[in-house]
């Protein structure tokens, strides 16, 4: 769920869920991502799932329809929104706690192994750095933690020059922003400041557990809205990361395991007549498919064929219906 920048309620109240392509997608290559650590041993539908599901509660639909998980938490502390969730969740498994992240990070001291998803309202900031801090003291061998957050600059800084947000991220997240330049503190790059400062807020905070490595399962930019930035992984065992990073790197070479590599999930808006195309061009044995040959004349380039490639399998299909 993400949520306004430049508000405490929720941005479910003004932007439609149902229909965000990219954010879909993005949750499609989670569950991808996920069902690799059944591959790796891991038992994926025990896990315990902690996430912020709005009044839609889509990735907890996902994660119990595709990986089995039935033991869910949903964070919510918008106290009107709050009314809305518990009125719209749609499993009875699923708990419903009126707390903020911090919070919850606080109190918590569960036994079962979890994914967490920390979907945050706004921008960039200490307080989402000290949450990741916080739960890097938790997370347990096999656990999964994810954050997102916007990636513009958060209304502090949004009216300032470019030097002057620089000058903004250095005193406000310290030695967590010493990568960013100042070409990323630019207003069309700072998705780029965003996810250098969550990557190094997520290595800084499990530099000192040794018993593990944090591996950087997901590092992904989209818009549909509004352009947003997610990063994180999985804390494993060295035997398990070196197996997940090799099965991610052959069943999602598009993802960087190893390297402060960001991918930008492309929100295709194509027809049905040429999604058909695309899905046998970026499937087809030839070297030169006929369906390429169509789609290049109607002005689609190679950027889109290898984004299609990526994606084919997790973009998603909405109809529409007029009555």
């Amino acid at each position: 769920m993400a949520r306004s920048i430049s508000s405490a309620r929720s941005t479910a109240r003004f932007i439609s869920y149902d229909l965000r392509p990219a954010k879909q997608s993005e949750r499609r290559i989670l569950v991808d991502l996920l069902k690799i650590g059944g591959d790796c041993g891991l038992p994926i539908d025990t896990y315990r799932y902690v996430g912020m599901g709005a009044n839609r509660f889509y990735d907890f639909l996902l994660l119990h329809k595709y990986l089995g998980l039935s033991k869910m938490i949903s964070l919510e502390h918008d106290p009107e929104m709050f009314k809305r969730a518990k009125f719209n969740v749609p499993y009875g498994f699923i708990e419903l706690h009126p707390k903020k992240a911090a919070e919850f990070i606080d109190q918590d001291d569960a036994v079962p192994p979890s994914i967490y998803w920390l979907d945050y309202d706004g921008g960039i900031g200490g307080e989402i750095l000290a949450d990741i801090a916080s739960f890097a003291t938790k997370l347990k061998i096999n656990d999964f933690c994810f954050v997102t957050v916007a990636g513009v600059p958060p209304g502090v800084s949004d009216n300032k020059n470019s030097s002057d947000r620089l000058a903004w991220l250095q005193d406000t997240l310290g030695e967590m922003a010493g990568d960013v330049t100042l070409e990323d503190a630019e207003k069309n790059n700072f998705h780029r400041a965003v996810h250098k400062s969550l990557i190094a807020a997520f290595r800084h905070a499990f530099a000192p557990r040794t018993e593990g490595t944090f591996i950087p399962l997901l590092q992904v930019v989209y818009t549909d809205t509004l352009k947003m930035v997610t990063v994180g992984g999985a804390f494993l065992a060295p035997g398990t990361a070196v197996d997940y990073r090799a099965k991610v790197n052959r069943v999602m070479p598009f993802l960087n395991t190893s390297d402060p590599v960001i991918y930008w999930i492309q929100s295709l808006h194509l027809t049905e007549r040429e999604r058909a195309l695309f899905d046998r061009a970026v499937t087809s044995k030839s070297r030169r498919p006929a369906e390429r040959a169509a789609l290049t004349r109607l002005g689609f380039g190679r950027d889109d064929f290898d984004a299609y490639r990526d994606l084919v399998r997790y973009l998603p299909r909405y109809v529409e219906t007029i009555v």
